[in-house]
Parts: structure tokens; C-alpha cells; sequence
């Protein structure tokens, strides 16, 4: 967050603005992760061979379905998805929420441009990620048996895909939030009268002061990708970005409000 050091100014209207504490976001408190006690069901002999036919199948061509002896290894190991699934919660309350791009019919009628994961999202990723580690199997010629080799990773992939979620496509912007539903780039404000008023207000500051400002709040860049947009150093972007706040502090405290509130996006 930028700090803007005001130096002691002989104007008695000055009102030194405090920052908002973070708000708070519900989610189920659930601290304690499901004990994994069952991989699979035991009903399907011969897993490993059914993993190097399912891996021949993949490597004649890649993008065509697995076939019907994948869909029998997902069965068999039933019970290791149905804990995934019961981690549901736990993982909320323990890494808080993820959010996702939306894309097509999902911006239909929507402000933000990002959506919160939900449990079908995270059905779809554990799917995914037991479908690479299959395949992963089946080319280590030392690994013996899925089931240990599944219990033993599966859980740390899941959970270093999902804290991922939290890096937006842009690799110039900012690391995703609790709030980061309401992220559009360039940021869009709810409220019309507040939108007109910031934008038209911001953009009277003096052009390196303006750029700065769009980069960093408006766009949700890092410092070192604005300033590199704005064509200077980190130490000058913050330098113009600390005088336009100091101006908008001064003239129009609203403004200045406004765009603070950004950076918990």
C-alpha cells in the first residue's frame, strides 16, 4: 500500500484520513482437514496395468479422450475423491477464497471480471490434476504402486494449484483478494456519481501524476510493472504517485478516499 507522508502544513483544513480496517468475509470455520482413511475400492485387479494402457492410449494422441478404462480407474478410486470433496471446507477456511476470469456468458450482466471459485470449480480442478498425476505415474518407471504415490501428492498439488488461483492471468497486475470480485480493469466504481467524479478529478492531476495513478490504481499493476508502463523508476513512480495522492488529499478528500480503497482489490 502506498504511503503518503504528508509533511505538517500550515492549513487548517487539513484532515489526516485513517485508514479503514479490513473487513471481514464469512466463511465456514472448519480448521481440522478430513482424516484420509480409504484410497479406492479395491474392486478393479491390476491397477498399475490399467494406468500403462490408459498411458499408451494418451501418448498414440493426446487430445482424445482416455477412454472407458480411465473412467474404471475414477471409480476405483472413489473414496480418495469423496475425501477431496469433504477438504472442501477445510481448504476455504484455512487458504480463504480463490477467484477465476470470467469469460463469455459469464460477463453477461456482471461488474467484476473476476467470479469466486466454487465447489464445482474445485471438482473440476481435483479432477484434473488426479487425471496429470495418472499420467505422471505411468512414466516413472521406479513408482510401484498409484495408491502411495497418489496419497503422497495428490493433496500438495491440489493445494499449490489452488493458492496459484490467487496470481490474475496479467502477470503486470497485483496478486488477487477476498474482494477481488469487484477487480475490473480498468477498476469501474459502483456508484456512477463516484466513477464521473474520480475519473474526470484524477485525470486534472499533471500528466506523470495522472499515468501513475491510472497504472497503479486503476489497473491494478505492481509497482514495478507501472512504472515500467509509465516509463520510470519504482523510486519516481512512487514519488509521483505519493504528489498526486497529496493533491487529491488536499482538494477533494472523496477522491482521494475512493481510490485508497482500490488497493484492497
Amino acid at each position: 500500500m502506498i504511503d503518503v507522508a504528508l509533511e505538517p502544513l500550515n492549513d487548517q483544513r487539513l484532515v489526516y484520513v485513517q485508514e479503514e480496517p479490513a473487513l471481514e468475509i464469512a466463511l465456514p470455520q472448519v480448521f481440522v482437514q478430513p482424516e484420509l482413511t480409504a484410497l479406492q475400492r479395491g474392486r478393479l485387479p491390476h491397477v498399475e496395468a490399467v494406468v500403462a494402457q490408459i498411458f499408451r492410449r494418451y501418448r498414440a494422441n493426446p487430445e482424445a479422450p482416455l477412454g472407458p478404462d480411465y473412467q474404471e480407474l475414477v471409480t476405483e478410486f472413489q473414496p480418495l475423491f469423496a475425501w477431496t470433496i469433504a477438504c472442501w471446507d477445510y481448504l476455504l477456511s484455512t487458504e480463504g477464497c480463490r477467484f477465476l476470469p470470467r469469460h463469455g456468458e459469464l460477463r453477461a450482466g456482471a461488474r467484476g471480471d473476476y467470479r469466486a471459485v466454487t465447489d464445482k470449480d474445485y471438482s473440476r480442478l481435483v479432477h484434473t490434476i488426479f487425471r496429470h498425476a495418472v499420467l505422471e505415474f505411468a512414466q516413472q518407471p521406479e513408482a510401484q504402486s498409484l495408491g502411495p504415490w497418489l496419497r503422497e501428492r495428490l493433496w500438495p498439488r491440489i493445494l499449490e494449484t489452488y493458492r496459484q488461483l490467487e496470481n490474475p492471468p496479467d502477470p503486470r497486475q497485483r496478486t488477487l483478494t477476498p474482494y477481488s470480485y469487484l477487480r475490473c480493469v480498468p477498476y469501474q466504481f459502483l456508484n456512477d456519481f463516484h466513477h464521473e467524479l474520480v475519473y474526470s478529478t484524477a485525470r486534472r492531476l499533471q500528466p506523470p501524476e495522472w499515468a501513475a495513478v491510472d497504472t497503479y490504481f486503476l489497473h491494478f499493476y505492481t509497482e514495478p510493472a507501472s512504472a515500467d508502463a509509465v516509463g520510470c523508476s519504482v523510486e519516481e513512480l512512487l514519488a509521483r504517485l505519493r504528489q498526486g495522492l497529496r493533491t487529491l488529499l488536499l482538494n477533494d478528500r472523496l477522491v482521494y478516499c475512493l481510490l485508497r480503497q482500490i488497493e484492497r482489490y
